[in-house]
């Protein structure tokens, strides 16, 4: 059984999701790649392009006003990353196996393990980061995954047994797809640390699959008569992560580090040659992308309707409430909400404010353990009203 692929992402991705359609084609995927744009209104025109088919907010199981809310009280990777069991739901009723794939992923081989694994799982099929115990001196840590979680939800499989995960999944989703390293979250990413033991999900320990510069050291890529490969396990290259990828600096790999393929993360001597191709090969044909489709408009939710940019804090803020009282704010996206928007906008300021003053609590109690419970001992009733004033109940502040 072949399974149906999507991606999620803003329109300024694009480029990178038409390479990973591309790929898909071009290695055995005869099911056009669902492209779900989150910044897709219902009057926004797409064009036909073989090998995809669009999919936008509106076609998921939420009131309009909903996705409203989401798109304000999430920046854009939390929002994009926030609506992901939703639309894996929506494509399960239609296919009995779905793949969430980013879409800065290249498929570089057919993925022939992915039906067998799914039909062998409880319902949900992921990738750890890693493999094996890292004894080596690398960039990429294992302390790192305790942050960012064990898997990379850069690919997702699932079948028709998985709703009950989607649907517990979506339940934290819908408020905690936050980027809140004080409050030990990562977007999704590490509530499926705890999905996966709670629904029996199958860590797909197949070293081809979703390789990155964070595991290259434990898996260097090499290349035959056949394609690429990984020369330390012998496994194809099926998936490859150009996360943060820049293709005008393919050598460097990961644009967020020194990291480069001709100095990378780890002893990778041996794969240099295999991994310069593959990076110039993806570069080249993304900034051909780019050039065919052109410029793609910014993220519509980045800034309200008069154009002013929105803060994070301004989110949070934005987020509390609704939270608290679902519907009750004006939207920033909806033009004749615009003067309303405005006066929530001066009134929240104050609670923007509290909102900060409880991420630097939050922060010092972890910079400053020791001091924090002196101050405690000796001043309870002061740490207890400062608390209940400043520090928000996320139900993980102790």
């Amino acid at each position: 059984m072949q399974p149906a692929y999507c991606t999620i992402l803003a329109r300024n991705y694009l480029p990178r999701a038409l390479m990973l359609s591309d790929s898909l084609r071009e290695h055995g995927s005869d099911i056009p790649l669902v492209v779900f744009l989150v910044d897709a209104t219902p009057e926004t025109e797409l064009p036909e392009i073989p090998g995809v088919r669009w999919m936008r907010p509106a076609s998921l199981d939420l009131p309009e006003r909903a996705v409203l809310d989401l798109a304000m009280s999430y920046d854009l990777v939390e929002f994009a990353t926030a609506i992901k069991p939703l639309v894996l739901q929506a494509l399960l009723r239609e296919y009995e196996q779905v793949v969430y794939l980013d879409p800065d992923t290249y498929v570089t081989a057919p993925m022939l393990e992915l039906g067998p694994a799914l039909d062998s799982s409880a319902g949900v099929v992921l990738t750890p980061h890693t493999l094996e115990p890292n004894l080596t001196e690398t960039r990429f840590s294992e302390g790192h995954l305790l942050h960012v979680g064990v898997y990379n939800l850069g690919f997702c499989a699932v079948n028709r047994s998985a709703d009950e995960f989607l649907k517990w999944w979506w339940g934290h989703l819908r408020s905690e797809c936050l980027h809140g390293p004080l409050d030990g979250l990562f977007t999704d990413q590490k509530w499926v640390d705890l999905g996966a033991v709670l629904f029996g999900a199958t860590a797909l320990r197949h070293y081809g699959y979703n390789v990155s510069v964070g595991n290259l050291h434990e898996r260097p890529i090499a290349r035959d008569s056949d394609g690429y490969y990984v020369a330390s396990s012998g496994d194809r290259l099926r998936l490859f992560h150009f996360h943060a990828f820049d293709p005008r600096r393919p050598e460097e790999l990961y644009g967020r580090t020194s990291t480069s393929t001709s100095a990378s993360a780890g002893d990778m001597r041996a794969g240099n040659e295999a991994i310069n191709a593959l990076s110039k090969q993806y570069a080249a044909a993304l900034i051909e992308k780019q050039r065919e489709i052109g410029e793609q408009p910014a993220y519509i939710y980045g800034s309200d309707t008069t154009g002013r940019r929105i803060s994070r804090r301004m989110r949070h803020a934005y987020r509390t409430v609704v939270l608290a009282d679902p519907g009750s704010v004006p939207s920033p996206f909806v033009a004749a909400e615009a003067a309303e928007y405005e006066r929530w906008r001066r009134s929240a300021r104050p609670l923007a404010g509290r909102l900060i003053l409880s991420d630097l609590a939050k922060g010092a109690r972890c910079a400053m353990p020791e001091e924090y419970d002196t101050l405690k001992r000796r001043f309870p009733r002061l740490t207890k009203s400062l608390r209940g004033r400043y520090v928000e109940d996320t139900g993980m502040w102790g």
